[in-house]
């Protein structure tokens, strides 16, 4: 027997068969695995899954890399331990969608998109592949494969696009900010500029990431600038003189654009502080400068004089090596 189905698309109260039987069987036995790791349950978690040699868990994210866990004993040790030590994240929601399930025999196999919510504000999102087996009429997981998408949480919003600009991605308190935003919008499902010179900046820089969509094309790109791929994307001059920049990443087949994000920028500029050799008076007018701000508004801000604000942002440039404040908010949001 090898049937794909889809899930989302399957009745509410499905045909009476051995097929139905066994995807729902399927479907339930999933959706029991991820609930015993939300409630850190690790017997429930562990009857999930084949106990034998065959087992697999391999978990990717961005930020652990890639994890292999081969055999059940490896399994279980490393699971025994994160439960007992309270490592998984508190997921207050979750969701699994777009499941699609074909059987082989005593085999099946499910792809299917999950998201969850954290006790601590922040959006995942995975793909997942699960491999059970059918043994004495019940089945059990024996490959799990766990791929972390982009993560949205207190420390930043993002808005995905595709390479036309059109909006796959984005939660409903982001696009609640993006409607407050002073340089970006949302018009008919695609992310626009709020002014016409600056959304052909926007989109030629949507088109130009678009074209570095895909596993080996992001690698590629990657190893050319030595790190990620992520960037400062100069959109043009505000009224006031200041600059009007926006970060963009590539990750997942999609361009993420960042719709906030001043703990990321303090993090840079700790970073250019150390490497610049930047005096606490030039740190502050560089932070108020990669914040958009004229210079005019950064030395009210810091309570100083225009000229003393002047005097530092040229001490800036000459540590740096840069001589226009975009050059100097496309380096700062570049580094470290």
């Amino acid at each position: 027997m090898s049937v794909w189905v889809n899930l989302n698309h399957m009745c509410s109260e499905p045909d009476e068969t051995p097929e139905a039987d066994a995807l729902s069987a399927v479907a339930k036995v999933i959706r029991a695995e991820t609930l015993a790791f939300q409630k850190k349950d690790f017997d429930a978690w562990a009857a999930c899954f084949v106990q034998n040699d065959d087992t697999h868990d391999v978990l990717v994210s961005n930020v652990a890399g890639l994890t292999v866990l081969e055999g059940w004993p490896a399994v279980a040790s490393h699971m025994k331990r994160v439960f007992r030590e309270g490592l998984t994240p508190d997921l207050v929601d979750f969701g699994q969608e777009n499941m699609r399930i074909k059987l082989v025999g005593d085999l099946a196999w499910a792809v299917f998109d999950s998201w969850s919510r954290t006790a601590t504000g922040a959006n995942l999102r995975s793909f997942d592949v699960r491999i059970l087996r059918r043994v004495a009429d019940q089945w059990k997981i024996v490959f799990n494969s766990f791929v972390q998408r982009e993560i949205e949480g207190a420390t930043g919003h993002f808005v995905g696009v595709d390479g036309a600009g059109n909006i796959v991605w984005a939660s409903q308190a982001t696009l609640g900010l993006l409607d407050k935003h002073p340089l970006l919008r949302a018009s008919q499902g695609k992310l626009r500029a709020k002014r016409p010179e600056w959304d052909g900046v926007l989109q030629g820089a949507i088109t130009q990431s678009g074209n570095h969509h895909g596993f080996f094309e992001t690698h590629r790109i990657s190893d050319e600038f030595c790190g990620p791929a992520q960037y400062p994307v100069v959109l043009g001059r505000k009224d006031c003189g200041g600059v009007a920049v926006i970060q963009v990443s590539i990750r997942d087949c999609i361009t993420y654009v960042r719709i906030s994000g001043e703990e990321d920028l303090e993090r840079r500029l700790r970073f250019a502080k150390t490497v610049f050799g930047l005096s606490p008076g030039q740190l502050r007018i560089a932070r108020e400068i990669a914040l958009g701000k004229s210079l005019r508004s950064a030395a009210n801000k810091q309570s100083i004089s225009v000229t003393t604000a002047r005097t530092h942002l040229a001490r800036v440039y000459t540590k740096t090596g840069v001589r226009t404040q975009a050059a100097l908010v496309r380096l700062l949001l570049s580094i470290g």
